[in-house]
């Protein structure tokens, strides 16, 4: 083979190499693009930014250093900014049960549970006892997946604006009627995304 020839052969293997090498950068690069993605739509989702109809953000009422706790559930404090709050002053010690409860609760205690990561669903005292069984038996299905929710009949003159709602820390979703997967989907989004961690993550 002429010395020609051998350059033309050397030139050609090279370039080849450098395609080689161009195709593996442009996969790597568009694999990283898509993990970047699929990453950030989790991130999102959880994070309260998926697009739930109705839901609305309030700020955090006592943002740190200030302390939301308060010695009493009976203790004076300043007013929510939302109904039912979704932050703010909290009794300290204690808080609602997890679970179906029948009773109402105050939300000095029910606050503490969002701070700890928990949803809270409240529905009007003397709310049909069909849409009552049918929040039971989705509060018990969303258990499966966290401990952390609660479903208490809230009194009717705080329940003005709707028959439903639900609330996690810093968001509040309300209903007209009930809608189990829109709950399902608030739940799933705002579970675990307190400022305290006490053991409410997702299971599956």
């Amino acid at each position: 083979m002429s010395q020609t020839n051998v350059r033309r052969s050397g030139g050609r293997r090279v370039q080849q190499k450098k395609a080689n090498s161009n195709r593996i950068l442009i996969i790597a690069a568009v694999v990283g693009v898509v993990v970047l993605m699929v990453a950030a739509g989790l991130a999102l989702s959880r994070s309260g930014g998926g697009n739930i109809a109705g839901q609305q953000q309030f700020p955090n009422l006592v943002p740190p250093p200030a302390s939301p706790h308060i010695a009493q559930v009976t203790s004076p404090h300043g007013p929510y900014n939302s109904n039912p709050p979704t932050s703010g002053w909290h009794f300290g010690g204690g808080t609602a049960p997890w679970g179906v409860q029948t009773q109402p609760v105050a939300d000095e205690l029910s606050v503490h549970n969002l701070e700890h990561g928990g949803v809270v669903i409240h529905y009007r005292q003397g709310l049909d006892q069909a849409t009552v069984d049918q929040l039971t038996a989705l509060t018990r299905e969303l258990q499966q997946q966290s401990p952390c929710i609660v479903l208490l009949p809230r009194p009717a003159e705080k329940m003005t604006e709707s028959p439903i709602a639900v609330t996690a820390w810093t968001w509040l979703l309300r209903q007209d009627s009930f809608d189990a997967d829109t709950i399902r989907a608030f739940f799933r989004a705002h579970v675990d995304q307190g400022p305290e961690q006490v053991g409410c993550q997702l299971r599956s």
